[in-house]
């Protein structure tokens, strides 16, 4: 009886004293402010990071526990208590849906070895802003990790995904989503370390979340160790740590080399870094030595060069960054104009560029646009400069870097010829009205080809009424006379945009339509390119929107739009518009027209 009474008094306590405070935290109101719209700063505002998905559908163990409300009568609410399994940290990401993120069930229907066989093999960056946008909203989104389990020894998503961030050198994005990685996930754990590597954060790439240092002794970990004693001035311990990984194999020589010399307190030098690491990177810094030329082509290494005395290699690395889109172009055209050049390479760019290194000659081709006061002479300067971007696949660069410049060009009969370049650039960059004033200067019976191609791309690009009303008939225009054979570029023009208008949802009109048969096939591409072009159809049609975003990227590659076959862009364009992703699909379809120069001459 007393047993009875002790368990009825418990019972009894919790409903009069425990439920209250239940019920009130329920109704508790949401505290925070409200999310923004606009994509966050994710580099610069390290405390803007989206928290980590919950785990995945399946993984809960519920167990029911019944209040009654009165003794022996089990009528009360009821109240599950989940015992929860670890959470996948799959899907964590730094940008959700309403900062700019792709929405949460964008893996629904994938795999997970599907998913992370494509993020292994996704381009380190594009030329492309649209497809560096996509890959990466893909690679920061916080998602619901894929159905499946990564096979054991092999890297994760998440480690796969820090991987490529690193590999494009957004490696302050990288440190932020490693930081919400498990400390046993060792591959995880090393592109953690090395992206706080690459931004000169010894203290923490040293610190307890990079202790895995201590008891692996693959490359990579024990050459932490090293670096990690030298960090610690434990020139004993990291003499024996370099002792070790002498005697084993696959050790990093350059890395040994420099590493020694610090601790014997002799000098080294270093002429070359054919394939550059993290660790590499930090221990030039450390050990004040100039950086080798050749590190100017990783964009994960480019602050050691920035912050060295050579300005070349600071230019080339700059401008590298800013076709990445991991600096500003306006801080590129800062340093293009800050470059003196001699008059006379300032009167002749072309010649005074064949000496220079690349990026040192594209900042006198740009300076040679300001140097004209002339309008014909400008006009002149701006389509070299132009001409230039192109063969060198630069044109979004381009674009951007000379939008003010294209704005301020003088419209005059004397300029009129230049009409079908500077439409380009200023359609690129959103300046329609700009662009039409133009395009209101063809009025020659021999502009009428040209004519033509303007009104098809401000279609493609800017779709107002006025503009796909204009469509049809240029479309028609374009099928008759591109069919007759007379005009090569006029041909060319036809089987490049025709597929891309197709694609993008529009009436071909019959006159047009032979285009559409008359291109090659996706055939033509080999690999792992070739393997995303033939499944980016099928992943868009079963609606596995990661898959063929992911097989997009691939397909098009570091080159993007403007160099791959037009076949395969019409395929990309075709399926993010099948996966409901218009905007970037009409984006890709203008960047593939516009980054193409509209030939008249031929």
């Amino acid at each position: 009886m007393q047993a009875f009474l002790a368990r009825l008094f418990l019972a009894l306590s919790f409903c009069f004293l425990g439920a209250p405070y239940f019920f009130h935290s329920l109704a508790a109101p949401a505290s925070g402010a409200p999310r923004g719209l606009t994509p966050p700063q994710v580099e610069d505002d390290p405390s803007r990071v989206s928290p980590l998905p919950p785990a995945p559908p399946g993984q809960e163990r519920e167990v029911e526990n019944v209040l009654p409300d009165q003794p022996g009568q089990p009528r009360g609410p009821k109240v599950t208590v989940s015992s929860l399994d670890a959470i996948d940290p799959a899907g964590g990401g730094l940008i959700d849906e309403a900062g700019g993120g792709l929405p949460r069930g964008i893996h629904a229907g994938s795999t997970r070895a599907a998913i992370v066989m494509r993020i292994a093999r996704l381009p380190g960056t594009s030329v492309s802003p649209v497809l560096q946008s996509l890959q990466r909203r893909i690679l920061l989104s916080s998602t619901q990790p894929p159905a499946g389990e990564t096979p054991e020894g092999e890297p994760s998503m998440l480690a796969q995904r820090l991987f490529k961030l690193v590999d494009g050198g957004r490696v302050g994005e990288a440190a932020m989503l490693g930081a919400q990685s498990p400390r046993d996930d060792r591959f995880a754990r090393q592109a953690w370390v090395e992206a706080l590597l690459l931004q000169g954060r010894d203290a923490d790439a040293c610190g307890d979340a990079a202790s895995l240092r201590q008891s692996l002794n693959d490359p990579f970990w024990m050459g932490l160790r090293a670096y990690c004693h030298l960090v610690a001035g434990d020139m004993d311990a990291a003499s024996l740590t370099l002792d070790v990984m002498r005697e084993r194999p696959g050790a990093d020589e350059t890395f040994v080399a420099v590493a020694s010399a610090l601790v014997n307190g002799s000098k080294a030098k270093i002429d070359d870094l054919p394939d550059p690491a993290a660790l590499q990177v930090a221990l030039l810094r450390r050990a004040a030595l100039p950086a080798p030329s050749s590190l100017a082509q990783w964009l994960p290494g480019r602050q050691l060069i920035l912050s060295g005395s050579d300005p070349v290699a600071r230019l080339a690395v700059l401008e590298r960054s800013a076709r990445a889109g991991l600096v500003s172009v306006e801080d590129l055209v800062a340093a293009y104009r800050a470059y003196q050049f001699s008059p006379d390479q300032l009167d002749d760019p072309e010649a005074g560029a064949a000496q220079l290194d690349v990026a040192l000659g594209n900042a006198l081709f740009f300076q040679g646009m300001l140097a004209r006061s002339l309008p014909a002479a400008r006009a002149a300067a701006f389509a070299a400069a132009l001409d230039r971007a192109d063969a060198q696949n630069s044109f979004p660069l381009f674009a951007r870097a000379a939008r003010q410049v294209a704005r301020q060009m003088p419209v005059l009969p004397e300029t009129a010829w230049l009409a079908p370049h500077i439409f380009r650039v200023l359609l690129y960059n959103g300046d329609a009205k700009a662009a039409l004033q133009w395009q209101a200067q063809l009025t020659s019976p021999t502009d009428t080809a040209t004519l033509n191609a303007l009104r098809i791309h401000a279609a493609i690009v800017y779709p107002s009424a006025e503009n796909t009303a204009a469509l049809p008939e240029a479309l028609t225009w374009l099928g008759i006379n591109a069919d007759a054979g007379s005009k090569a570029w006029l041909r060319a023009r036809a089987l490049r945009e025709v597929p891309l208008l197709a694609a993008l949802g529009y009436t071909i009109p019959p006159e047009a339509q032979w285009a559409l048969s008359a291109v090659p096939g996706e055939s033509v591409l080999k690999g792992v390119s070739g393997e995303a072009v033939r499944s980016m159809a099928h992943s868009a049609q079963q609606q596995r929107k990661g898959e063929a975003i992911l097989d997009v990227l691939i397909a098009l590659g570091d080159d993007g739009p403007s160099r791959a076959p037009v076949a395969v862009v019409a395929r990309a364009v075709d399926a993010l518009s099948t996966i409901g992703m218009r905007d970037p699909a009409r984006a890709l379809a203008g960047e593939a027209i516009l980054a193409t120069p509209v030939r008249n001459t031929k």
